[in-house]
């Protein structure tokens, strides 16, 4: 073993503060029978992903609307290491109010983000990238096994769920770039903020310019036909702009 092997932290170290109080406080932890499903007139689904024999294992269970697909409550069980507990409680509290075709969509950057805390620093290492997988592929069965049901044209998706509001004073000198700068400044903060969120909608979106204070944006994919895009979207596109480049910016969407 190297030098850096043996003076690497432990992961708990590397976890992030809200990942550790998943791990320590989680509320999600259970299962649901099929009575409990039918008492409440709604579609049991459940997903196993892992191997106990190999040391990590987790089974979701949801209880999903027959009439809409919305996934109105999801308790996991876990075999295996704590960081498995705290990223099923992150990823359950993301996919209660979704329908299952949006939870599908979850990988391992949404998961990360809502961990985080602090926007530059990941809220766990590489290492735990296979743990990740572990929850996602649980989804994914979940999600397949509620095929059936059918989802609603339209409905309106805001890309966070229960996130916590944007806050900050915009970026340092921003006033001052030039504006292939503010461009490039404005397109990390998406990736990093905002496109992680819609694409689980399966729809993004792209910078078309930028004058003065005002932002102009193109949706992409379902974004274009989805009447969030000028409410709660656009809404929290605007707020994280405005804490993250330039509390002055106002975006407009290039509908």
């Amino acid at each position: 073993m190297g030098l850096k092997e043996l003076i690497k932290p432990p992961f708990w170290a590397c976890y992030s503060q809200k990942l550790r109080q998943y791990i320590q406080k989680p509320r999600s932890v259970g299962a649901f029978s099929e009575d409990d499903a039918k008492s409440c007139a709604l579609r049991l689904a459940t997903g196993e992903s892992g191997d106990t024999d190999a040391g990590n294992w987790m089974c979701y269970h949801w209880l999903v609307d027959p009439n809409d697909g919305i996934i109105v409550d999801a308790k996991y069980q876990v075999y295996g290491e704590s960081i498995l507990i705290g990223l099923a409680e992150a990823s359950a509290g993301l996919i209660i109010g979704k329908n299952y075709d949006q939870a599908a969509r979850i990988h391992i950057e949404v998961i990360d983000h809502s961990l985080r805390d602090k926007n530059d620093t990941p809220a766990f290492p590489s290492e735990a990238i296979a743990h990740v997988s572990i929850v996602t592929e649980a989804i994914k069965i979940c999600a397949q096994k509620c095929m059936d049901i059918p989802i609603a044209l339209s409905y309106e998706a805001p890309p966070v769920s229960g996130a916590s509001p944007m806050e900050g004073e915009g970026y340092p000198g921003f006033e001052n770039l030039s504006l292939s700068q503010k461009i490039a400044i404005i397109d990390q903060v998406l990736d990093q903020e905002v496109r992680p969120y819609i694409e689980m909608d399966a729809g993004g979106v792209e910078v078309i310019g930028l004058q003065q204070d005002q932002l102009t944006i193109a949706y992409q994919g379902t974004c274009t036909s989805c009447y969030s895009a000028t409410g709660a979207t656009l809404s929290f596109i605007q707020q994280v702009i405005q804490a993250k480049v330039d509390p002055k910016l106002q975006v407009i969407p290039n509908l």
